[in-house]
This record gives C-alpha cells, structure tokens and sequence, in this order.
C-alpha cells in the first residue's frame, strides 16, 4: 500500500497530467492530498490539522484531519478554532493598508507622528519599515522572555537596548514593530486594534477573535501542542500577558471563517486592487536582496508569484493571484521541526502542475519513501523516483543528503540518517560530501571510530586546505 500511495504522488504528475498547468481532477486530487497530509501528520507528529483548497473562487477541497485534544480523542471539526500565531500579521498588514487607502496613514510616516513615548532613535523610523521587518528594532523575542511581563515592563526592557542596525537595510523579523503597528492603527482609529481588524475584516464573527494567550478557557478551540520545552510533544500554552501582543500573534479563527476571509480578500473587497499591488511591493532593503512584500513573504514557484505567511511552524496561507488559487492550512502544533513554506509549495504542486517545484518534488518524494520503508525497500524505491522523466536530471546526491539531514536532524532518527548516508556514499563514491555527511551522522551518534574514518575519507576527495584544516580538528578531537 505504501509503495502504491507514492507511485500515485509521482505518477499523477509525471503522467495524469498530460499539458503544462493541467489541473487534477476531483477525486484523484483529493486522494493525493489526503494520502499526503495523513503522512504530514504522522511523520511530524502534528496532533490535528484542517486544510482548505479554494481555486476559481470555489472550494476544491476542504478537510479535517487528527485530533483537537489528544487526551479527550477530541477529532478536529468545522467547529475546531486554531490560534494562528503569527500568520496574524498579514491580516495586520491587510488593516494598515485599509489605513493607507483611506488616506489616514502613509508608509512613509515617522512612528513618531502617531506614538510620543518612544526611545528618540526610534523616532526616525517609518510605518514601512515595520511592515518590512527592516526596523532594526531591539525584538519582543524570545517570547518566553516576555511570558510574564505587562505591556510596560515589555516597553522598558525593548526601550534600553540599542537598535541592531539602521532602518531598510535588512530583513530581521521582528515582533516589536508589530507591536507599534497595533499603536498605530489605535491612535488613528481610537479603537482597540482587535475591533477595528474584526469590523472591518470579520463582520465581528464570534469564530474569530483576538487572545494571544493559549492558556484561556475558549470553548472549541483547540489544545496546542509542541515539543520545543522538553523535546517530546506536550501540551504547550504560550502567552504574553495582555492584549498589546494581539498584533503580533493573536488571532484566532475556525477555518471556515478563513475561507470567507480569503473570498473577500481575493475579490478586491478588503482593498483596492491597486493598494493590495502597493502592498505586494517589493521592499528595497538597501543592504540585502531578500524579496519580501509589505507583512508578507513572496515566494517564486515555478515563475508563480505567491505571497502568504505562516505561524509557528503549524499554520500558513498561501496565494497564487495568476492561479487565482489559495490554500490554507492550519494546525495545533507540531512533535518535530518541519519547512512549512516546503509543504504549501507541495500541496499547490499536487492542485496545479504548473506550481511544480521539481526540487522539492524530488525532496518530499525520497523523505517520504524514507519514512515508509526500511532500508532495503528505500534503495529500491530511491532507484524508482530517480527513473521518473521529471526528476531524471536531478541533483539527488544532495537531495538524499537533505533528506539524511532531516532525518538526523528534524526527525531525530539517527539510524534512518545514517542508512541514508551510507546509501548516498555508495551511489555517489568520488563525492567527499558524502562521506562528510555520514561522518557527521556517525559523530552525532557517538561512533567516534567510523566518524573518524569516513572523514578521512572524505580528507581524500577534498583538497580545499580550510577544509582539510577544520576536518584534521574534528579527527584530532574525536581520538582524544
């Protein structure tokens, strides 16, 4: 059954679907998707999930998956409200620009205009620059530096540190000029923040709503879980205390209601289209070329322009305009580490061949396959992706070495890495990469001996004198 569900992902986009940008059809598409995000689920540890896939404006697809409480076996339902945690931000954004169309707000206004209390260097930054994570502000992070502080004693420990470097040079996120925004928006409006975005985005509903902490007793919302205090999944209720932190993770929302958020997003309602383009811009930073829009990420796929954001690692919305496609995923929480912007990237390839980013097909398909068979049955499935007229002229030396590293590194599964590096060094014997990589696997897993030995190999095939210096370190320690 295994081997049958992954020929059906390459497969289907190898061969179903015939023309460049075809679409799947129903119930295919809709089998692919759920075979795929019951793995997610499984190989992530991910407690419940909801996804939904709206194309053309209609829903293609629209599911609930695992559990809203694991110790009640509570399932996740149309009912489930998800905290999105930062994916609150580009509603945010959203709210500003309504700001900026109405003519109250411009990016290139000084804080200062709208906020008097704040340190004299921050004066000279602009409501751009926060948008942009291009402030060079001191940041409200780590959170659980900021758990237990009220909105003053957060202000006074931001407001002693020094800027990080002078505004629009760089792309640092940044949770303090979220912060400012949510004064912003209430000093123009002289409303709470919350209000405003639910009034003028929401209707009010009372599935959305604004607590930016987990631990309130909020009927059908789901129980967060995640593994980053302890290293196992436990229950998790991260919080800051009070309501100044609503702009940068406060939202909460059934996935229903995200839905009609998107429709009304996409059909021009919130913003003209001409402020939404302003908005998609992309930011000069002066010092850097990342692309990044006004609050939202800009990703290339495929020569498919899409914005979007995510939360925590757990929830994410992402937007293909010339697609007219939208996806939204959310999520309870997580047991291991995984690339979320990978995962969105995969599901629109799964709706739209044209989304298709053969790389991470390549990534997702070997992964997979590694988590679903030993070792034996991995070699062979590896040798049947790598044969797919898709993926024929892909880099999969290093696409199996991403995948050991995810193993190692993400999954926690040393002996999975290791066979996979091992399988790399055969396939690929004149790479000194490999062996580096299985060395490092062997290293981690304290076996000094064959740690040492395949770096030494890998001393063999590499020349670089930095290298061979730092490797002789790394054997010199490991014998001592």
């Amino acid at each position: 059954m295994k081997l049958i569900l992954l020929a059906i992902l390459i497969l289907s986009q190898s061969i179903c679907y015939g023309q460049q940008g075809s679409i799947m059809k129903g119930s295919e598409r809709g089998d692919m998707i759920d075979s795929y995000i019951n793995h997610l689920l499984q190989r992530q540890g991910i407690p419940g999930a909801a996804i939904a896939i709206v194309k053309d404006n209609e829903i293609i697809h629209r599911k609930n998956y695992g559990l809203s409480n694991i110790e009640h076996q509570v399932p996740i339902t149309d009912k489930s409200i998800f905290r999105v945690y930062s994916l609150t931000k580009p509603i945010i954004s959203v709210g500003i620009f309504q700001l900026i169309e109405n003519g109250q707000v411009s990016l290139d206004d000084l804080v200062s205009k709208y906020i008097s209390d704040l340190p004299e260097s921050w004066n000279y930054i602009q409501v751009k620059h926060l948008l942009s994570h291009s402030s060079g502000l001191p940041d409200m992070a780590p959170i659980p530096e900021f758990m237990d502080l009220s909105e003053e004693e957060s202000k006074k420990k931001v407001f002693s540190q020094e800027l990080r470097f002078k505004a629009g040079e760089r792309y640092n996120y940044n949770q303090t000029g979220f912060w400012i925004l949510q004064k912003i928006i209430e000093s123009v409006t002289g409303e709470a923040m919350s209000s405003f975005i639910l009034k003028n985005q929401f209707n009010s509903n009372k599935n959305v709503f604004f607590s930016s902490d987990s631990r309130d007793v909020i009927l059908n919302r789901a129980t967060p879980y995640f593994s980053f205090s302890k290293g196992t999944l436990m229950l998790d209720h991260p919080y800051l205390q009070g309501d100044y932190a609503h702009a940068l993770n406060g939202l909460n929302i059934t996935m229903d209601e995200f839905i009609k958020w998107d429709k009304h997003f996409s059909e021009d309602e919130f913003l003209d289209l001409s402020t939404k383009e302003l908005m998609w811009q992309n930011f000069p930073y002066t010092k850097s070329d990342k692309t990044f829009a006004y609050g939202w990420d800009k990703v290339n796929v495929n020569g498919n322009i899409s914005y979007g954001f995510s939360g925590s690692m757990c929830t994410a919305y992402r937007v293909f305009p010339n697609k007219n496609l939208s996806i939204i995923f959310l999520s309870n929480g997580l047991d291991k580490w995984y690339n979320i912007g990978n995962i969105m990237n995969h599901i629109a390839s799964l709706v739209d061949e044209d989304i298709l980013d053969i790389n991470n097909l390549a990534f997702e398909s070997l992964l997979r396959a590694s988590f679903e068979n030993d070792r034996d049955n991995f070699t062979l499935e590896y040798h049947k992706i790598k044969k797919y007229p898709r993926l024929m002229k892909n880099d999969f030396e290093n696409h199996l070495n991403d995948v050991g590293y995810f193993c190692l590194l993400s999954l926690g599964d040393n002996e999975k890495a290791i066979e996979i590096f091992e399988l790399n060094t055969r396939l690929f014997p004149n790479s000194w990469n490999v062996y580096d990589s299985l060395a490092d696997a062997y290293e981690r897993n304290a076996n000094n001996e064959k740690a040492i030995l395949n770096y030494q190999k890998a001393l063999d095939l590499n020349v670089d004198q930095e290298y061979k210096a730092n490797t002789l370190s790394k054997i010199k320690n490991l014998q001592d």
